[in-house]
């Protein structure tokens, strides 16, 4: 699925009919019968979001969590304002940051985007509508960035403490040739620099790599991209001297590159340039281990539905480890990141599964078969389900956690769990 189909999905409001939840090919869903010794499903709804000036709606991008506390970020819902400068008036709000405890099962919102913030004592424009990326925690701190917003409303950086409740806008993205624009994606942390990238802007508005000092205040743009990749969705890692990412286009058939950069000397490599048959348009972040870079696809493959590959980072050699098959019975478009326990691969589908609304699997490295775990089917009455996760998994131990993009008991995206025992 391209971006713009994407988009049309998310800004339409849908209005699902109650649908029974119904299990999937390995007895999974929310209404897996419980085993004699009345063992706890495996998969199961922990919150539903209502959406509106009440609460956030349609979260994405992944969680993170500190003890029995989940941070996330939902794309709209807070508390209704009308954004000065755009003169933008959504009904539907400009997102959220939110906790959930998981003891308590009680959920949080901590900060609603889209009003005036200070910014060293000069009141200025907030950020809005979170980049489809998670926060990032450094101590009491989370960081994230918005898409739009800030003094140009081509995004932003900024914080928010735990411990004192304080949101802290960091910085306004300028655009231009010299700056980048709308930023998509995490942030990634070393030391006292945040790294990211940016979806446009730069020499030619084909995107930025770029790295911001938390104590300075200062951003420098690493890299525009220019031929050498186009439109990065997803986020950096880091590997000593080294960060790796991906771009949705750019590469010899424009189906998108994987990189290295040196965030030192900023030397920029193309590592991979994909083609259909070995996967097309990434949209996401890479997975490192060792000396090989695990990721996903959202197009391409044997199927054309997405595919897993791991990138061998010392010989530049990519390899194809599954094709998604899409239909009822394996996942497609896959849209977010790979987490890696042991030999296995966790992570999520956009659509494909029983009701073609999403999927989790697992995937062996050693013997290379995938396993659909769950299938998602837009439950709006009890027993509760998701559809569209249009983000990452978290793993705690033996439990994933995850978000949805819909379903639940408002159709606003749910907060879900799914033991691995």
């Amino acid at each position: 699925m391209r971006r713009n189909q994407i988009v049309s999905v998310f800004t339409v409001l849908a209005l699902a009919a109650a649908l029974v939840c119904i299990g999937g090919p390995l007895g999974n869903s929310a209404l897996a019968k419980k085993s004699k010794k009345k063992d706890p499903p495996s998969f199961q709804v922990l919150y539903s979001f209502a959406g509106e000036t009440a609460d956030g709606s349609y979260p994405a991008g992944s969680l993170i969590r500190s003890g029995t506390i989940l941070y996330g970020m939902t794309y709209y819902g807070g508390t209704y304002t009308t954004t000065t400068v755009t003169s933008i008036v959504n009904p539907y709000g400009f997102g959220t940051i939110f906790e959930y405890n998981t003891s308590t099962g009680k959920e949080l919102v901590l900060h609603s985007f889209g009003g005036e913030v200070e910014v060293s004592g000069v009141e200025t424009q907030d950020g809005y509508n979170p980049a489809y990326g998670s926060l990032i925690r450094s101590g009491t701190t989370l960081y994230g960035m918005t898409y739009e917003g800030g003094t140009e409303d081509y995004g932003t950086i900024f914080s928010y403490s735990t411990q004192t409740g304080t949101y802290k806008l960091l910085y306004s993205f300028q655009g231009g040739t010299s700056d980048g624009s709308y930023p998509y994606g995490s942030l990634t942390l070393s030391g006292e620099t945040l790294y990211g990238m940016t979806e446009e802007g730069g020499y030619d508005n084909k995107g930025t790599i770029f790295a911001f000092n938390v104590t300075t205040g200062k951003e420098m743009l690493l890299h525009s991209f220019c031929g050498d990749g186009e439109k990065p969705y997803g986020s950096l890692v880091l590997s000593g001297k080294t960060l790796y990412g991906m771009t949705y286009n750019g590469g010899y058939d424009d189906e998108g590159t994987i990189f290295a950069i040196n965030r030192q000397n900023g030397k920029f490599t193309v590592l991979h340039q994909f083609w259909q048959y070995d996967g097309s348009y990434p949209w996401g972040s890479l997975t490192l281990s060792g000396t090989t870079l695990y990721g996903m696809t959202s197009n391409g493959g044997e199927y054309n539905y997405g595919t897993i590959f791991a990138l061998n980072t010392e010989n530049g050699e990519l390899t194809t480890l599954y094709s998604f098959q899409g239909g009822t019975s394996d996942g497609r478009e896959p849209y977010g990141n790979l987490i890696l326990s042991g030999t296995t691969l966790y992570g999520m589908t956009y659509e494909g599964g029983y009701d073609d609304e999403g999927t989790i699997f697992a995937f062996n490295l050693t013997t290379g078969k995938e396993t659909l775990l769950h299938s998602f089917t837009r439950a709006t009455t009890v027993p509760y389900d998701g559809a569209y996760p249009y983000g990452s998994l978290t793993l705690s131990e033996t439990t994933l956690y995850g978000m949805t993009w819909e379903g639940g008991e408002y159709d606003y995206g749910v907060i879900f769990s799914y033991s691995l025992e």
